[in-house]
Formats: C-alpha cells, sequence, structure tokens
C-alpha cells in the first residue's frame, strides 16, 4: 500500500510506504511547482498536478521521477479529476470554469463555464458525474455530453465534497458539514459544530464519516447513518487533508503545522506515529 502526499510549500510530493509507515521518497518538482492538489492515472504511473502559481498543469512520471510535460492554462488552477482515464477536467477559480483534456494528445476538448469559485470538485465514476461546488452552488457536470446536469443553490458556502451511494457530504468555508441526497438533490441535514473543517474521509466499513478541522486541531468522527458525532480526536499541530488505507485500519491526516502525516489508529481512536514529509503537507491520497 502506497500513499502519496503535495508539499506546497517546498514543492514536492513525498511517497509513503502505508504498511510499514515511513516516507519511502521525496520527488522534488522544481522552482515555482507547488502542488496543493493531484490525481493519478488507474495504473499510477502518472501524477496530474495543477499549480495556481503559474497556471499550468504539470505532468510527474511517477517511474522516472520527473516532469515530463505541461500544459500552460492560465489563471488560478485549484483541482483536478481524471475522468475515465482519459479526460482531464481542471478547476479554474479566477475564471470560474471548468478545462477539459484529451491525456494522451494533451489537446483541450472543451471549457464548461460554471458558477463563482469552484474548488473542491468530485467525480462519482458510476454515473459519470462531476460535482463541483462553487461559492453558492453545488453544480453537477455530465462528464460524457461534457455540460451542466443539474444546479442547486444551497447557500452554504460549500467547499469540499465527498460522496457515497446515497448522499453528497459538503464541508462548507464556514464550519458546517451539510448533507444532500443525491437522487433527490436536497439537504437532509446540517451540522453546525466545526471551527474550519477542511476535509472528509468516508469509511464505508464502519459507516463512519472522519472530518478534519483546522483551527480546533480535530478530527470529528461522525456516525454515517445516524448523523451524529461519535467522538472528537485532539490533533497537535493543524490538520488538514485526510485518506483512509485500503484496508480501513488508518487514517492519514496532512498537518501543515507540524510538516508531518499523522496515523491514526481507527480502531483505538488514537495518533500512533508522525511521518515527516516536506513543508506543509496539503492533499493525501492512499493507494
Amino acid at each position: 500500500m502506497i500513499g502519496y502526499v503535495s508539499n506546497f510549500q517546498d514543492g514536492s510530493i513525498s511517497i509513503i510506504d502505508l504498511k510499514y509507515l515511513k516516507e519511502k521518497e521525496r520527488i522534488y518538482l522544481g522552482l515555482f511547482i507547488h502542488p496543493h492538489h493531484f490525481c493519478l492515472d488507474k495504473d499510477n504511473q502518472n501524477m496530474y498536478i495543477p499549480n495556481s502559481i503559474d497556471g499550468t498543469l504539470y505532468i510527474l512520471d511517477l517511474n522516472t521521477k520527473t516532469i515530463k510535460d505541461n500544459i500552460c492554462i492560465g489563471s488560478n488552477l485549484s483541482q483536478v479529476v481524471l475522468y475515465n482515464d482519459q479526460e482531464l477536467f481542471i478547476a479554474n477559480e479566477d475564471s470560474n470554469s471548468i478545462y477539459i483534456f484529451d491525456i494522451k494528445s494533451l489537446t483541450p476538448i472543451g471549457i464548461i463555464g460554471v458558477d463563482n469559485m469552484p474548488h473542491g470538485m468530485i467525480l462519482d465514476e458510476k454515473s459519470s458525474k462531476l460535482y463541483v461546488p462553487c461559492d453558492n452552488t453545488i453544480l453537477i457536470i455530465d462528464c460524457f455530453e461534457k455540460a451542466i446536469y443539474k444546479k442547486k443553490i444551497i447557500g452554504y458556502n460549500p467547499w469540499h465534497l465527498k460522496i457515497d451511494e446515497k448522499t453528497i457530504y459538503i464541508i462548507t468555508k464556514y464550519g458546517k458539514l451539510v448533507g444532500m441526497d443525491i437522487e433527490k438533490f436536497e439537504v437532509i441535514f446540517v451540522l453546525d459544530s466545526f471551527k474550519a473543517a477542511v476535509e472528509i474521509a468516508i469509511n464505508s466499513e464502519k459507516d463512519e464519516l472522519y472530518i478534519t478541522d483546522l483551527c480546533d486541531k480535530s478530527v470529528t468522527i461522525i456516525n454515517k447513518k445516524t448523523y451524529k458525532i461519535i467522538e472528537k480526536i485532539m490533533i497537535t499541530g493543524n490538520p488538514l487533508g485526510i485518506d483512509i488505507s485500503k484496508d480501513n485500519k488508518y487514517a492519514f491526516i496532512s498537518d501543515i503545522k507540524e510538516n508531518n502525516i499523522k496515523v491514526l489508529d481507527i480502531s483505538k481512536r488514537k495518533v500512533i506515529k508522525n511521518i515527516g514529509v516536506g513543508k506543509e503537507p496539503t492533499t493525501i491520497v492512499c493507494k
């Protein structure tokens, strides 16, 4: 099991051995490349990294550990999603649009205008739908048709998303967790229990949600069926990103203050180790 971490401040990618809980290697990307978010192809051969500093999407070859290509798009690129291992959907917060590129030819396929400040996109592979949070709306883009399928004004300033079979879980910019029915596209619950919630991880095996709270220095565990808080685990530093190992034993939490990855033992409900990585780790993805 391998984990990938973007280190924003020192412009690097950490590769973590999730079995032995240690950093295997660190790949430095080059001057002025500061990774905040990324996505991987199906075989974990290539990493796609939007760089908000220079408006360029960089393609990292994980075999050679080098940047093998780039696409100059412009403006403030925030997030990237790979659809069907063939097309990249890239959010641009300045132009309020989603750019679409073919990954083989690196040529543009199209552009979709969206609402203000598109950010934490999430792809539902089963339905081929891309969920895009903007300032006061959630948009659903049909990836096959390359068009907006639905739009919902929710008024909570949505920021980051996760989805399961029935529910869209939304982190807002002002400390709320909002749940929406994925079919009816209607709000079903709102939890106002956070100072600065950032990211969500879903543990389907235990029917639990894990929410990082940057300012509260905590991870909150929520029952996915009752929407009630089970426990709050305090974290030293400032927790940001979170993902769960494929065996559901650990939650890995990026700490942008202490520059490490916290290893949370899910059964013991406590942090058992800190894994040192680069400066200001943001996104973590477990494979």
